[in-house]
């Protein structure tokens, strides 16, 4: 080394180590924000797969927090954080490392893993590279290409082709042991890649830094959505003769490493619109390329002549492509949208938990729920109004019903979907399923089959009958009815009291007949009440189901179910035959009007069936005489012509004739009388459709 170059290495070393002590005294001036650890205050469960997590505590002066979430996350993390310093002071910017998709990071490597390729796809991306293949010898080339082989009768081979020192040799893959790239570069870049993907799997938290700057000591509160099982509910509904009482419990699962410890916690009984918004990973856009400009090959042309002016002048007019290009590229960028304004956040949740659409359980005492661990919590104690029935419903059970109660839900309470298990006097009695029940709705829970009543059930139908009739202008609207009839034989196993509910599902379209009086609808079926009575008891009845038939419960009991539809039919009256309108007439109640017009369109309709029925016997009668004479002139031709036989048939030809021609006038007369009559009823339709 010369002078110059040591007094210059001096320097270096000097520069560096006033730039370290600068650094240092600037270190040293600028304060650390203290480091807190809010604790979990609040956790309120929701059955829609999240759970909102808040922090709550205070803070001295500017102070920073610290949380670790995991990149699964994160994505529900940045759409709900709600920070909030409710001392006056102030928020700073929430900063979190982030990463890339695997996917862009892997494709920005020499060799793509993003795909999971094989041997033989690697091998293909990294044409050009010298390898070095182990196989029974040692092989080393150039990669020229990977192509595969097939050949009859055996399994394809995938083969490489290495440009080697003495020629191209193609190698079997199947064969190769161990694979080597010569460029120590190439092989930097795969050790990284591969590291890159396991890092990008094993990453178990990312780091959340909130900042608090203000004064003196001051409250703050954080609060975010989170990941979190589904809470669950169950029951148990105690019977008895005084009633019965509903018991609720909350099933609040943890598989997650935060500890829950002496949290307030809330269970939302709804479902409100979750879902999740991709924010962790940046998100890029595919731009458009635009090739370079480059100034093409000069060629002379060839000269065409002079342009005429006018000509000229269009040309220079039209626009450039070139030009058109350069404008897009010039248009302004879109205006960035406007900051989203801050909201209180943790309030408007309160808020929401206090709609219509949802109900929240907050539990009065502080529970605690540590990392993997999992409580039971009690929700709801409390007696409901309970009617005890018996439910069938031939889509369950061909046979028997089932024993069930109808709860009214008279808490004040959203009951929230799950079992309930059903204890008497005796102990367990069933198990039933309850959907979500809304204060003042009621539920049926079917917990246990009836064998002590037995049910035989037969349905038919009714032909389909006209019941109604009216001219609407030149259409005649009829009313059809169907009906299905559908009865239940109802048969006690001993002396039975009970109150049976016998659920039939509805057809569109139909109405309810008998019995009366009308039965309780639900989404789907109609609900009919038999009582099964015993001699010196009350009779048994369930105020949400009107009692349609009361039997003795040692005695066969039939209840009767009529549907009927009634549907109408609008055809041109001209176009209804004279049967359909002669039972109309004698059939259905008409009012007068209606029946006057269609005993005047059926008259008219009378009078050409007969005239039709008057020309097909006269046609007859001529079709007759057509075939007598073909018969006559056959025997002619194989007689004398100075016979007497002969001359009679002649006789006969010209009485024939003579009838063909009358029977020609009469048809004539009829032709001209039926189309007479024809018009008289186009025109009294006419009129009706012009009324």
């Amino acid at each position: 080394m010369t002078t110059t170059e040591r007094r210059h290495a001096a320097l270096r070393v000097a520069a560096i180590a006033v730039l370290a002590t600068l650094l240092a005294l600037a270190a040293a001036q600028t304060p650390t924000p203290e480091s807190h650890d809010l604790p979990i205050t609040r956790v309120v469960l929701f059955t829609t797969g999240v759970a909102y997590v808040e922090h709550a505590g205070s803070v001295e002066g500017d102070a920073e927090l610290e949380l670790r979430v995991p990149p699964a996350a994160m994505d529900d993390l940045l759409q709900s954080l709600v920070v909030e310093d409710l001392g006056g002071g102030r928020v700073e910017p929430v900063r979190y490392g982030t990463r890339d998709p695997l996917g862009r990071i892997l494709a920005s490597y020499p060799l793509d893993l993003s795909r999971d390729p094989s041997l033989a796809e690697l091998l293909a991306q990294a044409r050009g590279e010298r390898v070095r293949l182990d196989t029974d010898r040692t092989i080393e080339g150039v990669i020229v290409g990977v192509e595969r082989e097939s050949v009859s009768d055996e399994a394809p081979r995938t083969l490489v082709t290495l440009n080697t020192a003495t020629g191209l040799q193609r190698v079997d893959l199947a064969a190769v042991r161990e694979l080597h790239f010569e460029r120590a570069e190439l092989r930097e870049q795969l050790d990284a890649a591969l590291r890159a993907i396991a890092g990008y799997r094993d990453a178990d938290e990312v780091p959340v830094l909130l900042r608090f700057s203000g004064e003196g000591t001051r409250a703050v509160r954080v609060g975010y959505l989170r990941a979190m099982p589904v809470w669950k509910t169950s029951y148990r509904l105690l019977l008895s003769d005084d009633g019965a009482d509903l018991h609720g419990w909350a099933i609040f699962d943890n598989p997650t490493t935060l500890d829950f410890e002496a949290v307030e916690v809330a269970f939302v009984a709804g479902q409100p619109a979750s879902f999740v918004s991709e924010l962790f990973e940046p998100v890029y856009v595919e731009r458009e390329r635009v090739g370079s400009v480059a100034t093409a090959g000069f060629v002379p042309p060839t000269d065409a002549g002079a342009v005429r002016p006018e000509v000229a002048r269009s040309m220079m007019a039209m626009p450039s492509p070139m030009a058109d290009t350069m404008d897009e590229m010039a248009m302004p960028a879109p205006a960035m949208p406007a900051e989203a304004p801050r909201g209180a956040g943790v309030e408007a949740l309160a808020e929401a938990g206090a709609a219509s659409a949802t109900f929240a359980y907050t539990v009065r005492d502080p529970v605690t729920v540590r990392r993997f661990e999992s409580v039971l919590v009690p929700i709801v104690r409390t007696p409901v109004e309970a009617h005890p029935l018996a439910l069938f419903d031939g889509n369950v059970h061909p046979r028997h019903p089932l024993r069930g109660v109808r709860i009214v839900n008279d808490t004040g309470l959203h009951l929230a979907a799950g079992p309930v298990t059903v204890f008497d006097a005796s102990g367990f009695t069933g198990t039933a399923l309850l959907a979500d029940l809304v204060p003042g709705d009621d539920r049926v829970l079917s917990y246990a089959l009836d064998l002590d009543v037995v049910l035989d059930v037969t349905t038919s139908s009714e032909p389909e009958q006209v019941v109604a009739a009216r001219l609407v202008g030149g259409l005649l609207e009829s009313e059809y009815r169907t009906r299905l009839r559908s009865s239940y034989l109802l048969e006690p196993r001993g002396e039975v009291e009970r109150f049976v509910v016998i659920e039939q599902a509805r057809r569109s379209g139909y109405d309810v007949v008998t019995p009366a009086p009308a039965p309780v609808r639900t989404p789907t079926a109609y609900r009919f009440g038999v009582a099964l009575t015993v001699a010196g008891a009350d009779t048994p009845a369930d105020p949400g189901v009107p009692t349609q038939v009361v039997c003795d419960g040692t005695e066969p009991c039939l209840l009767e179910v009529v549907l009927e539809r009634v549907a109408s039919r609008r055809v041109a009256v001209s176009s209804v035959p004279l049967e359909r309108l002669e039972v109309y007439l004698q059939d259905l109640d008409l009012d007068d009007e209606t029946r006057a017009q269609l005993e005047a369109i059926a008259a008219l309709q009378r009078e050409l069936v007969r005239l039709d029925r008057a020309m097909r016997a006269e046609r007859e009668r001529r079709d007759a005489i057509y075939a007598d004479q073909g018969r006559l002139r056959q025997n002619m031709a194989a007689l004398d012509r100075t016979s007497a036989l002969y001359r009679r048939y002649v006789a006969e030809l010209t009485q024939q004739e003579d009838t063909l021609a009358e029977i020609g006038q009469r048809l004539d007369a009829l032709a001209r009388e039926r189309a007479a009559r024809q018009e008289d009823l186009e025109a009294l339709v006419h009129a009706l459709g012009s009324e």
